[in-house]
């Protein structure tokens, strides 16, 4: 296993794309900065939008980096070097969610320079904020993008080992993003009587990014405690693991 993790750090370091992403977070966070008129708290606290931001790149990172051993054909190599493939599988992953977790820790950097450049003074990091304050709001929202980073990646690989396409796994996974929630709604507003069950789905896990900010106003809408959305998305993420690696390891190369 460290062996596999010492390959994927070095293999994933020498790519080009965990520059791409850094470049896309910082372009990303920037236009959500000047593309409204003033930056108010609420913007701050999310951190420039960093929690819908990233989990737009790992997304496509994730899946991108796991397509291109099977596009270059590197993958056999792979496996004759390694007789376990879970460990291949695990380093993978790993090292994916390890990106994410700096990304999360470089959002933060971000956020407290372009906060310094566009506001200034102006908002105190003690500043009240939704019965918090400014700066334990925001650590909240980066806290609850980092844990879906745990659902979004399981669910990439596991998507690109299944499907094998991947554009169509970048495509889902943005869906998901930007749909999964207003369409997690609209079914559990049709069917009131099935909340109980319905609030467990996937698509309603996108919720913790902002509820941890925000306890009080987003259970009202997941339907979920603080509690119970985390322990959800850690479970998706280790059905996914599970069913993507069993997925990957049957896989023909």
């Amino acid at each position: 296993m460290k062996n596999s993790l010492k390959q994927e750090f070095f293999k994933f370091s020498h790519q080009r794309i965990p520059l791409y992403g850094v470049i896309a977070l910082f372009v990303l966070m920037l236009y959500s900065a000047v593309s409204k008129s003033g930056v108010s708290r609420g913007i701050v606290a999310q951190g420039f939008g960093a929690g819908q931001w990233v989990t737009i790149i790992m997304i496509t990172i994730a899946s991108t980096f796991m397509a291109m051993e099977y596009q270059n054909r590197t993958i056999m190599t792979l496996f004759y070097k390694s007789s376990h493939k879970a460990y291949i599988y695990t380093a993978k992953m790993l090292v994916i969610i390890l990106y994410g977790l700096a990304l999360m820790v470089l959002s933060f950097l971000i956020t407290v320079i372009f906060k310094a450049l566009f506001v200034g003074n102006r908002y105190q990091w003690t500043t009240s904020f939704k019965h918090s304050d400014l700066i334990n709001a925001l650590l909240m929202s980066l806290t609850g993008s980092f844990i879906y980073i745990l659902f979004i990646v399981t669910l990439a690989f596991f998507l690109i080992s299944w499907i094998k396409n991947n554009p169509a796994v970048v495509g889902i996974g943005l869906a998901i993003i930007f749909l999964g929630a207003a369409f997690s709604s609209v079914i559990m507003g049709n069917f009131p009587s099935l909340i109980p069950l319905l609030k467990w789905n996937p698509l309603n896990m996108i919720y913790v990014i902002n509820q941890l900010m925000i306890p009080g106003y987003f259970s009202k809408i997941s339907y979920l405690s603080t509690d119970q959305i985390i322990i959800a998305n850690i479970a998706y993420m280790i059905i996914f693991s599970v069913f993507g690696y069993l997925i990957f390891k049957k896989r023909r190369v």
